[in-house]
């Protein structure tokens, strides 16, 4: 009896070996190995895909339903934790956590919605070459989640009060930045 059962417990160990193991000696040393590649829907974060899905269920009922609440969402993944950016609203906040009850939502106070923002980086983007015949190098802009109006300029201590003045009642966050530099693959 003692004997069969070690032999039942080894079975096990022996065929996870054998399943690891690889076939380096007797593959063509010409071809790469892809043991150590990732597997690209292979998460290494724990939990990440759920935290994904999260996300992504908030993002598609949250625009349509609180547009002048929601600003957006991001992930903490190593403190498993979904971030919702929004104005504060009565229910919003139930309402979310009750729509992904599997996850931990913590909520962001933002004085902005994200379809507020949007409006106003449609027009500052507009903008772009009447800036660029004045001199004002923009080099990109983007939103940051329910606060302001990035514009990233090549002279952001020159032009910051010029573009505050032209756009009042819009926040804009000026700083400096650089031209994009395409990276090429060969």
């Amino acid at each position: 009896m003692h004997r069969r059962c070690a032999t039942l417990l080894a079975l096990p160990l022996l065929a996870l070996l054998a399943a690891c193991a690889t076939p380096a000696a007797s593959a063509d040393p010409q071809q790469p190995s892809t043991s150590a590649t990732p597997l690209p829907q292979q998460s290494y974060w724990p939990g990440q895909e759920a935290l994904m899905d999260a996300a992504t269920q908030v993002e598609n009922a949250a625009l349509p339903r609180w547009p002048h609440t929601y600003a957006g969402v991001s992930l903490d993944v190593p403190g498993d934790v979904l971030l919702v950016y929004r104005v504060p609203t009565r229910d919003f906040d139930a309402e979310i956590r009750a729509l992904v009850p599997a996850v931990t939502v913590r909520f962001v106070d933002t004085p902005y919605s994200a379809r507020t923002l949007d409006r106003w980086i449609e027009r500052v983007r507009a903008d772009v070459a009447h800036w660029q015949s004045r001199g004002v190098v923009v080099h990109s802009s983007f939103v940051e989640l329910g606060e302001c109006v990035t514009l990233e300029v090549a002279e952001p201590q020159r032009d910051a009060a010029k573009l505050a003045a032209f756009y009042p009642g819009i926040p804009l966050c000026v700083r400096k930045g650089w031209p994009a530099v395409p990276l090429n693959a060969g």
